[in-house]
């Protein structure tokens, strides 16, 4: 009874913990910035017939353009920036555009903001080259449109109908609400015991965190250094099937180690619930970590898209042209910058017409700014994505990828001594061939791929990463010093085969099927070898002599008349003899 409580008990936890994990990647990617989409208000096109006559298109008109540029946009072709872009003076839709080229001053942004700079053709063009991306006979395509006759006040309205409010006030649900406040720690510390510098904040948050996770640690110790006092009496059910890797075999060699373990009250998986529990906790902080804007002060969800839109906008449209970086939770790529360049540089989100309420945004993000922890150590912004492209003192950078790597080579070394490994077929615990194999790729592959998110994402980032793997590592090695695996000899592990033989020997003949002794194969190949099986071995073997015996002798006799001859009359013979033999043969087989 106690066990099935256990085992009811243990299956719950692990539900549990996978509704977290699941609810934890749902977090982490809705983080993210979502697919571009536009929401058109369909009340900016009710207007008055003293409006209308500002107008060179009806509003009908306007409203199928606006609902079309909306159906049509997608991340290659995003219609609102190119049809802002296109108020302000620039063409997005010409091969020879680019937005490196576009650098405004003050008195040229504010003309291009007012629409000054107006191009209706550049307009045409965007509606034109949004309209043949949609398929033929979609419910959106423009037909019977004059875009000629466009003009300043139809733009405004296009542009008008797609612009968002930003929502200052909401908040998100009951686990957003947890990683908020984990944040709020993680502000604290960089605040009061970092000095207000991110790395030496996350760098301690990160030890933080493995003196929370200890009791999982010691719980999977303990775990396995159960496992290891059951390995020598495992061990010696894994050599008396040695020399045989069939899948027979092995299924059967795999039923005798669980039931040795359900004899013990052992469940090896129970080792697997603490990862489990980790894992959810793990991909919760990296979430906390890489954002900081939302997490650490404290903005919501709606703020922080919004600065990211206004981040990443081409400066054609008014935004900052800049570059998130291949994980859309990042925000400390902008926080860095803003951190580095003052408030001002959100003057440009005052007039930015993705929104209606950008200035109401920029005021109250000033107590924000001054929040905004350092991102720098000795003059080098480590906000910044490590890349082979930096000039000046930037490229040092890099030595954090070469660092990862490093790492994360010699903490998998060096953890694999600490902790107990899966038993072999080797009685001395040295692992097989494949084994080791499989090893070496995974001490190259899994550096490499870290090494490879190490270009994705901040350069902070990847420091985090190489001092919680450094700080794993020590917990990991005092651990296995407080509570250190027990250790066996070449004498311990034969002792344990022969209890495990004595206890073979105490349950009586062994039943069918059942393996007595040293089981070299589940096949019939060995029966003659082993005292039980000696004898059907031995009378299969002469019945299969006898049937070869007489097939060479028939086969020898069809060539000359004389054997022909004689076969025949000895052809009822023969026949007994034959019959004898497969009788002998079945009987065997229904034994075994």
């Amino acid at each position: 009874m106690k066990l099935k409580t256990k085992k009811i008990t243990g299956r719950i936890a692990l539900l549990t913990v996978l509704v977290l994990l699941v609810a934890t990647v749902l977090v982490s990617c809705g983080g993210g910035a979502p697919k571009k989409q536009i929401n058109v208000d369909g009340d900016q096109f009710i207007l008055t017939a003293e409006q209308m006559e500002q107008h060179g298109l009806e509003a009908v008109q306007l409203k199928k353009i606006a609902n079309m540029l909306s159906a049509a946009c997608t991340a290659e072709l995003d219609t609102q920036q190119m049809l802002i872009a296109a108020y302000r003076g620039y063409d997005m839709t010409l091969e020879t555009f680019s937005d490196a080229t576009v650098n405004e001053d003050a008195q040229d942004k504010a003309a291009r903001d007012s629409g000054a700079m107006l191009s209706l053709e550049a307009v045409q063009h965007v509606i034109t080259k949004a309209n043949d991306s949609l398929k033929a006979g979609h419910e959106q395509k423009l037909e019977g449109v004059d875009i000629t006759k466009l003009n300043k006040a139809d733009v405004e309205l296009l542009i008008n109908s797609m612009k968002t409010k930003i929502d200052l006030t909401s908040g998100g649900g009951i686990l957003d609400m947890l990683l908020t406040a984990i944040g709020t720690v993680l502000n604290w510390i960089t605040k009061y015991l970092g000095f207000g510098n991110y790395i030496l904040g996350i760098c301690l948050f990160a030890i933080l965190v493995e003196i929370v996770m200890l009791p999982f640690a010691i719980k999977q110790q303990k775990n396995s250094i159960r496992q290891a006092e059951l390995r020598p009496r495992e061990m010696a059910i894994r050599a008396k099937y040695a020399g045989r890797t069939d899948l027979v075999t092995m299924q059967k060699m795999q039923q005798e180690i669980q039931e040795f373990y359900q004899q013990e009250n052992f469940n090896q998986f129970s080792g697997c619930l603490p990862l489990l529990v980790q894992m959810p906790v793990i991909m919760a902080l990296y979430s906390i970590v890489m954002n900081p804007l939302h997490y650490v002060l404290g903005q919501t969800n709606a703020v922080e898209s919004a600065l990211k839109a206004f981040y990443s906008a081409s400066r054609a449209a008014g935004g900052m042209g800049g570059a998130i970086g291949g994980n859309t939770q990042n925000t400390i790529t902008l926080l860095a910058e803003i951190k580095e360049q003052g408030i001002g540089i959100l003057d440009g989100l005052r007039n930015f017409q993705y929104f209606s309420n950008g200035g109401e945004l920029v005021d109250s993000l000033g107590t924000m700014v001054e929040e905004i922890p350092n991102f720098t150590i000795g003059g080098l912004n480590f906000g910044l994505t490590p890349s082979l492209s930096f000039s000046g003192l930037n490229w040092i950078l890099l030595i954090v990828p070469v660092l990862t790597f490093v790492s994360y080579f010699l903490t998998s070394k060096l953890n694999r001594k600490f902790m107990l490994q899966p038993a072999t077929t080797s009685a001395s615990g040295e692992p097989d061939r494949q084994t080791a194999c499989s090893n070496s790729i995974m001490d190259i592959s899994m550096p490499l791929m870290s090494t490879f998110f190490t270009f994705m994402v901040p350069a902070l980032i990847g420091v985090y990463w190489v001092f919680r793997s450094f700080v794993s590592l020590l917990k990991q090695f005092i651990i296995s010093k407080v509570m250190p695996l027990p250790t066996f000899t070449e004498e311990d592990y034969k002792r344990a085969a022969k209890e495990m033989a004595a206890k073979h020997a105490e349950k009586g003949p062994a039943k069918k099927n059942e393996p007595v002794g040293n089981v070299r194969s589940l096949h019939y190949i060995d029966d003659e070898d082993f005292e039980d099986t000696r004898e059907r071995g031995l009378a299969r073997k002469a019945a299969i002599e006898a049937r070869e015996r007489e097939e060479r002798e028939q086969k020898a006799k069809k060539n000359t008349p004389v054997g022909a001859e004689k076969m025949k009359t000895d052809d009822r013979e023969k026949r007994e003899d034959k019959k004898k033999s497969s009788e002998n043969e079945t009987t065997s087989e229904q034994e075994d």
